[in-house]
């Protein structure tokens, strides 16, 4: 009987989740993010499987990102029907997988209009999407908005190393 309690009120937190963080595009009819997400919902995307190997950091690019990112956090604003997203946020999965920061990550997904962004990211300041957001004890060090000026881990490190 316990056995039965439990799987049905996970069954019920899964479609609470569930329906709290996504919704039906009317346009395009697909499923768009929205809120906090977790990692594992990244992963399951088809843009996420498809992107996610397209950048290889190099030893040096992990070994700055490591010396410079003790006590750092990112979050990653993004839509899960923007394009660039789909190209930026796995690159950047995959860089940070591959150092401390992957344990520091948090996602927010944001919808297509700007109203829907703004109630969302209140004091973010987001213009577009990807925003990479660092911190360093939770005061903000910079970001990388929308695509990187240069290679995706270099860019990372100059966040890192101007903060500090």
């Amino acid at each position: 009987m316990k056995l039965f309690v439990s799987l049905a009120i996970f069954a019920a937190f899964v479609q609470c989740v569930s329906a709290q963080t996504t919704t039906r595009d009317s346009l395009t009819h697909q499923n768009i993010l929205i809120g906090p997400v977790n990692r594992a919902v990244i992963d399951s995307t088809t843009w996420y499987q498809s992107n996610s190997q397209l950048y290889t950091p190099t030893p040096e690019v992990i070994r700055s990102i490591d010396s410079l990112s003790a006590g750092d956090s990112v979050l990653v604003v993004f839509g899960s029907w923007c394009p660039d997203s789909h190209i930026w946020v796995p690159i950047f999965l995959n860089i940070a997988d591959s150092t401390r920061l992957a344990k520091n990550i948090k996602f927010l997904a944001v919808p297509p209009s700007s109203e829907g962004q703004r109630k969302l990211t209140p004091g973010l300041n987001i213009e577009k999407v990807p925003t990479f957001i660092f911190y360093h004890n939770g005061k903000e060090l910079g970001r990388i908005v929308e695509t990187p000026h240069g290679d995706f881990g270099e860019d990372i490190i100059n966040v890192l190393e101007s903060g500090k």
